[in-house]
């Protein structure tokens, strides 16, 4: 392991780190535009050169392996002159749209440019080369050439990451330019992580354009359940609204994010967001659609059924096999789900689009309870007059639904998840909205942490429940989410 300093602080670093993962080991920050940790070296913004004693010229930090006995400066006369020239270089055509632009407040060029140059640009305007702008590129993206620094992370990320390679550098010099290859586009399922990549404005997500300084965003730690990989993401909102999703790499499950969950916020707000009770397709108050369940699912009584949901949080399950257990008292319920889980997309979607298919076998190993396939059974054979479910598990015993037709009752966050002849629907938070407990296909715990409140009156599933079962008459004594997960053994 070779025994080197930096600025005059001694290190020994593993063999193969360069010098400026051996600065941020010291927690000396090296600046960088081209250098990602999770794409290959490129060295080509030249904005990490730092000065080692007796080389002949100043190094890129990101590219030089860190060596025995190397005296290293990464702020001395000749690298903060470097620094600027090379900003100066890199501003030379670069438009000036920082008041319209929405990367400002986190532009690496506008950062860099406050911090290590501060320099009046030399060029005339006129003769600056003129570049596309503001093209939608793919679904998500929208690509402003005029911006474009040049570093290649973009192209580095498709070729690397999603293996798709749309992207390319075209023609030479300072003319050249950022382009899709003919006859592709950016769908590759991860482009909006090309957004995030982008240190400059160039790149911009089309679905955040223009909607939310991001100065005024705050951030909230969470995790995505788009699909049962689990990723941590973070919500950032303003004034009750969410605006977008960004990864918090890790080492467990994400350094990315896919496209698709990126856009589960949107649900949140989505026009068909459900607030009151459903009963026959009408909307009415809460309270008398609670009534009106509780009144249906006690005529059932034990020829009722409960299905949980591995769409659901523990918490939530666990309050559904309560009211099964000692508010029903039936024994048709079931938390039995299996699915083939894995990654199949070798990046981060999962085979299991649902979240907490491995987060409900501690409820059924806890309350018990029939398989799957024999409730289907039950329902097909008759013998079920009335099923309570959350509206996307209706989609594990279709068939069965379909042959007897059962009177349904569920939990909906919007009306689009309703299926089809459902008597009721009872609405109840998003987990963007209350605290809840999943665990993905690796068996991590993860636990949602709301970065927003839900519309007045719109309570967690759990305290749904609850009021469900005082309405039949009975006390299941769900007064927070602690209570829920009482007797529940989660690793």
């Amino acid at each position: 392991m070779p025994t080197l300093t930096i600025d005059g602080q001694t290190i020994e670093a593993a063999k193969g780190t360069t010098l400026l993962e051996a600065a941020q080991q010291l927690g000396i920050y090296i600046p960088r535009y081209c250098y990602h940790p999770n794409l290959s070296v490129s060295g080509n913004c030249r904005m990490c050169l730092v000065e080692v004693e007796k080389a002949p010229k100043l190094v890129t930090a990101c590219s030089t392996e860190a060596a025995q006995g190397m005296a290293v400066l990464t702020a001395s006369n000749k690298v903060k002159a470097a620094r600027r020239d090379v900003l100066e270089f890199l501003l030379i055509n670069h438009p000036l749209d920082c008041p319209i632009c929405d990367q400002a407040g986190e532009c690496g060029l506008q950062n860099y440019y406050m911090e290590y140059s501060l320099a009046k640009s030399r060029f005339n305007a006129a003769d600056k080369v003129r570049r596309p702008k503001r093209r939608a590129v793919g679904p998500y993206l929208a690509l402003d050439n005029e911006r474009c620094i040049l570093c290649t992370r973009c192209v580095r990320f498709c070729s690397e990451v999603t293996k798709t390679s749309e992207l390319e550098v075209m023609e030479r010099s300072d003319h050249s330019y950022i382009g899709l290859k003919e006859g592709t586009a950016l769908d590759n399922g991860y482009s909006l992580n090309i957004a995030d990549n982008c240190p400059v404005g160039a790149f911009t997500s089309r679905d955040f354009r223009f909607k939310q300084r991001v100065w005024f965003l705050k951030k909230t730690p969470t995790v995505c359940l788009g699909c049962a990989t689990g990723c941590l993401i973070e919500a950032q909102h303003n004034e009750n609204v969410i605006y977008r999703l960004t990864p918090r790499p890790n080492a467990e499950t994400n350094t990315w994010l896919c496209d698709y969950g990126r856009m589960t916020y949107k649900a949140v707000r989505a026009g068909d967001r459900l607030t009151k009770g459903v009963i026959k397709n009408g909307q009415i108050d809460l309270k008398p659609a609670l009534r009106e369940a509780a009144a249906r699912m006690d005529e059932a009584r034990r020829s009722a059924a409960v299905l949980g949901s591995p769409w659901l949080s523990v918490e939530d399950n666990a309050a559904l096999a309560r009211f099964a257990k000692d508010a029903l008292r039936t024994e048709n319920y079931c938390f039995d789900f299996n699915c083939g889980q894995g990654i199949k997309d070798g990046i981060l979607i999962n085979n299991d689009p649902a979240p907490n298919t491995s987060g409900v076998k501690p409820v059924k190993a806890a309350c018990g309870g029939i398989t799957l396939t024999e409730l289907s059974r039950r329902i097909a054979a008759g013998r079920i007059k009335a099923v309570l479910m959350e509206a996307r598990a209706a989609a594990l015993i279709k068939d069965a639904l379909k042959a007897a037709g059962p009177r349904l009752i569920v939990f909906a966050a919007n009306t689009g998840e309703i299926p089809a002849g459902a008597y009721a629907a009872l609405p109840y938070a998003s987990y963007f909205e209350t605290p809840g407990t999943f665990v993905n296909y690796q068996g991590l715990l993860r636990r949602t942490k709301p970065p927003v409140e839900a519309p007045e009156g719109v309570k967690p599933l759990w305290a749904v429940v609850n009021e469900l079962a005082s309405c039949s008459g009975t006390s299941l004594g769900l007064d927070s989410v602690e209570e829920t997960l009482k007797g529940i053994y989660i690793k």
